[in-house]
């Protein structure tokens, strides 16, 4: 640190020394040659673990102590900015839409950020930022605090979680006070009756209620008339005044229809028949009803749904009761008609709902279709070309849509459909099985082309099988490098192996690095020209970065570079091969003496020693070694 501090001076260049016939020399001063050497390491060091956008601004520099000084100025005036726009993030971050937990981990995180800069923020400090970004909500909570002589993160913590459960607790029930979005209610403001729905009235379905005869099942805003000038509630179950459906003697009445005059008031004049107040009158029913006013698909049954997932949000569905009802799973499913299929997105799983609801919107913007409902039937139609895809019937005012099993009229099931009950086996299994069994099918005219089978049972094509000799040693030599492995006893981690073509014979060299395949080619060459007395002329590789830097070599000499493709290893297929046979045997030796993996390096060794004195099969069991020689 001398250097970089400055503490140790740099000496001059040159001193002058006495000499031996009088007078003075000027000669080269060796502790400056020595300063120099070691301010020129330093420098180098600090040069080579910068960053590309720090050296850009510091590489003009000559020694190590106006380079550390100029990075000391650079770094200490970047802490102070980044102090300044810290303590600025703190005074005006602000709760908002974060939870309890999650605004303070991120006001804690300024914090901890500030002390990482060397400007580490008092607890005391901190509370205050803390306290001046919560909401008005927190008005009583900040209170409460502010007057309280010690108080600790911690606490405060604990503190604002356990009035962020209490706010979230009122928040809910307030909210539950109130009938739902589908509630009846009275008319609230002057002028005639206006709500949102469609038809000449108020309501959604028109003057009638959804499915019947009732009235409107929306909200609406209009004047309060003379027989409605009270602001008594009015039940949606029983239509009597004075108390709301959750205080209603009937509620839980499965039997118990509302009479015509409403009791007190006649302010309907038939039942309602919905199909959220058909939720009782039901028993299993496993048909899906359209239903106008669900914004979502809705069912009760989780085998529904093809794909699925669990719901992990806090949104509950609102039903024309008032009662909420939690959501566990969500997910899509298929309805399979004649026709065509059609798709059921964002289905969600409810348990405690009694009926399977189809949400008219989703349906016809997922489908491409659009509906019409007559009294005694409904018909869904192609958005395009306007033709019938599906119909059914009007029961009890609703509009169910049938399973295909539930639909009376049996069809002759294709020798494709059995194809895909069968689980898509080829074609000669599924006419065995239809011919064994004597089962009925309608022969497909055009040949299957099943999509599915496509996507699962795709292979790769097998390669081509090689027909290329070698006629003499060295004239093609296959290379690749194996590994990383497990740390040897002599700290290998690599081996290159080449492969000479026309004996097969194989060398393979220990490699720490895989940068270290150039030198060891080197080597390898000179080796080998010198023992078979010709040159190498061609190299088969892939394209690792080892043997890129090669390439520029091979081209210099005249060695003929054969690349193999990215991603097909096939293509140095022999390399590959030879690197399994190597593993197998030098593992087996590795068993066989009982000696651990870490011995690979040296029995890799001993299985190349004797692949090669053992006879090939390629070779019509010649040895490799003769072959090398002969």
């Amino acid at each position: 640190m001398g250097i970089l501090d400055g503490s140790v001076v740099q000496p001059t260049p040159t001193i002058r020394v006495a000499k031996q016939g009088g007078g003075d020399e000027e000669v080269d001063n060796p502790a400056y040659r020595t300063w120099i050497v070691q301010d020129q390491q330093l420098l180098a060091y600090l040069l080579s673990t910068m960053t590309k956008e720090i050296l850009v601004q510091v590489s003009s520099h000559e020694h190590a102590a106006s380079l550390w000084k100029s990075i000391t100025e650079m770094f200490s005036s970047q802490s102070r900015s980044k102090i300044l726009q810290l303590r600025s993030q703190l005074a005006r971050e602000k709760k908002g839409d974060y939870s309890a937990a999650e605004y303070f981990s991120k006001m804690a995180g300024l914090a901890d950020e500030m002390a990482a800069a060397s400007k580490k923020i008092e607890d005391d400090d901190l509370i205050g930022y803390i306290l001046n970004g919560l909401d008005s909500d927190y008005n009583p909570f900040v209170s409460s605090v502010s007057v309280k002589d010690t108080l600790s993160l911690g606490d405060l913590y604990s503190q604002l979680l356990s009035y962020e459960a209490r706010l979230r607790q009122q928040s809910l029930d307030t909210f539950r006070s109130y009938s739902s979005a589908n509630t009846i209610s009275r008319d609230q403001s002057c002028g005639a009756p206006r709500g949102r729905g469609r038809g000449s009235s108020s309501g959604r379905g028109g003057s009638s209620g959804r499915g019947g005869s009732g009235p409107s099942v929306s909200r609406q805003q209009g004047s309060p008339s003379a027989a409605d000038s009270d602001d008594s509630p009015v039940c949606q179950l029983c239509e009597r005044t004075g108390h709301t459906v959750h205080d209603c003697w009937y509620r839980f009445n499965k039997k118990y229809v509302a009479p015509r005059d409403g009791g007190q008031k006649p302010i309907r004049t038939a039942p309602l028949k919905s199909a959220s107040t058909a939720i009782n009158s039901y028993g299993v029913d496993t048909n899906w009803y359209f239903d106008s006013g669900s914004t979502d698909h809705i069912t009760n049954s989780l085998e529904q749904l093809s794909t699925r997932e669990r719901y992990n949000g806090q949104e509950q569905i609102h039903a024309a009761n008032g009662k909420d009802m939690s959501i566990n799973h969500i997910g899509n499913t298929t309805f399979h008609t004649s026709s065509r299929d059609f798709s059921f997105n964002n289905d969600l799983h409810v348990p405690t709902a009694t009926k399977n609801l189809i949400s008219v919107h989703q349906f016809t913007s997922d489908n491409d279709v659009f509906l019409e409902f007559h009294p005694s039937f409904f018909c869904v139609k192609d958005l395009a070309t306007k033709a019938p895809r599906l119909h059914g019937k009007c029961r009890d005012g609703l509009y169910p849509l049938q399973r295909a099993s539930e639909v009376h009229h049996v069809t002759t099931p294709s020798s494709t459909r059995w194809h895909y009950r069968l689980g898509h086996p080829s074609s000669p299994i599924v006419n065995r099985v239809l011919r064994n069994h004597n089962l009925s099918y309608t022969k497909d005219h055009s040949e299957l082309v099943c999509d599915a089978c496509l996507q699962a049972k795709s292979h790769q094509l097998p390669y081509p099988k090689s027909v290329s000799e070698s006629s003499f040693p060295l004239q093609l030599i296959f290379s690749d490098v194996w590994g990383p492995a497990p740390k040897s006893v002599g700290h290998y981690q690599y081996y290159v192996s080449f492969i000479d073509d026309f004996s097969k014979f194989t060398w393979i060299f220990l490699l720490k690095n895989r940068l270290d395949v150039y030198q060891v080619f080197l080597d390898f060459q000179k080796l080998v020209e010198r023992q078979f007395n010709r040159k190498i002329m061609t190299m088969q590789t892939d394209w690792g970065g080892e043997y890129q830097k090669l390439n520029s070599f091979f081209k210099q000499i005249g060695i003929i570079h054969h690349v193999s493709c990215p991603h097909a290893h096939q293509q140095n297929g022999s390399a590959e091969r030879k690197h399994r046979h190597i593993v197998e045997v030098g593992l087996s030796l590795l068993a066989h003496a009982s000696m651990p993996l870490k011995f690979w390096d040296e029995a890799f060794l001993t299985a190349t020693y004797l692949i090669n004195r053992t006879p090939s099969r390629v070779l019509n069991f010649d040895i490799t070694l003769d072959s090398s020689l002969s």
